[in-house]
């Protein structure tokens, strides 16, 4: 059934983050340790490198200039530190029979078969955010990453020219409750679980209004229109299928979006998402070709965006340093 493959596509990241923990202690093991400290002597500096062995702290002198390759390593194995501490948050989160629960997933399916049965993705609707990643590590050879999310995100062009359908009526109908965003936008929940509609707009800030073809008041947001770009098709299952943005445009969308300040809570898993996705898409001649194509149509701010998300992810993701590096090459 296709839930539960979703439902084991959670399971199995948790054998990708036990190999990345693995892959850390080796890498940290062979790096020095301590910290740089300095001594003034008659008025001339001298470096010592200072660390702890045992009970005892030691100290390697260095001489008067600290050698490059030390700052370097030192710096390095403080970037694989900080990472081995997220990967541990990451399996604990796996760990957590809660983090999410299994009453999401009959409504789940029941929304995808309905959309499939009203052939709206015909239309260009897709899934986005979160949902769409899981799906992505489903069906494509696309790394690993647990994800706490139980919100389902409804990407809607506009013009809208699909089929009609009383989207917010059936949604009721399946024990969903209709309420309001700040800016009149709708979304629908039950639960823990949440249903939104977003459009391609001019951002927050700007008032929803109602698309009366499905009987919602998406939110308009800014950015959304380069997930339609290019779309793919996959079905999950019999008699259901899902529209998602093509991986090259999700990963350009992420990088876009990274920096946003409204995002700083989500940077890093905006980031994290970019680069997993970012080794299918360098790999694959089609993704990789739409992937150049799409970058020619950014404007100047947007690339400037998109390449100081990249710069984050050296820090972020320092394992990952060969996959981000050559996305700078491509893109550049």
């Amino acid at each position: 059934m296709c839930m539960d493959d979703l439902r084991n596509v959670l399971k199995e990241s948790k054998e990708f983050y036990k190999d990345q923990k693995k892959t850390l202690i080796a890498r940290i093991s062979i790096l020095p340790k301590g910290n740089i400290k300095k001594k003034i002597i008659k008025d001339k500096t001298y470096y010592y490198l200072q660390y702890r062995k045992g009970s005892k702290v030691m100290q390697e002198y260095l001489g008067k200039i600290i050698p490059d390759k030390l700052k370097e390593d030192l710096a390095l194995r403080k970037q694989l530190q900080e990472e081995l501490e997220k990967v541990n948050e990451s399996l604990k989160l796996l760990n957590d029979k809660h983090s999410l629960s299994s009453s999401f997933f009959p409504p789940l399916e029941k929304i995808l078969s309905k959309m499939t049965q009203m052939e709206l993705w015909d239309s260009g609707i897709e899934i986005i955010g979160s949902w769409c990643f899981i799906i992505y590590q489903k069906y494509l050879p696309v790394e690993k990453y647990p994800l706490r999310t139980q919100d389902l995100d409804i990407l809607i062009p506009i013009p809208y020219k699909g089929n009609i359908f009383d989207f917010s009526s059936y949604l009721k109908e399946l024990g969903f409750e209709e309420q309001f965003n700040p800016n009149g936008s709708t979304f629908y929940s039950a639960g823990s679980i949440k249903v939104e509609f977003i459009a391609p707009g001019k951002g927050k800030r700007n008032i929803s209004r109602n698309l009366k073809e499905l009987s919602v008041n998406p939110q308009y947001l800014h950015y959304v229109e380069t997930l339609l770009q290019n779309s793919i098709e996959i079905k999950i299952s019999k008699g259901i299928k899902v529209n998602l943005p093509a991986p090259s445009s999700f990963l350009l969308h992420k990088l876009l979006i990274a920096i946003l300040a409204e995002r700083k809570d989500k940077m890093e898993k905006d980031i994290r998402q970019a680069i997993y996705i970012g080794k299918y898409v360098l790999k694959e001649k089609r993704e990789r070709a739409q992937l150049i194509s799409s970058w020619e149509t950014f404007s100047k701010s947007w690339k400037n965006k998109t390449k100081k998300s990249l710069e984050a992810a050296l820090k972020i993701i320092p394992l990952e340093r060969n996959t981000i590096n050559e996305l700078k090459k491509v893109l550049d």
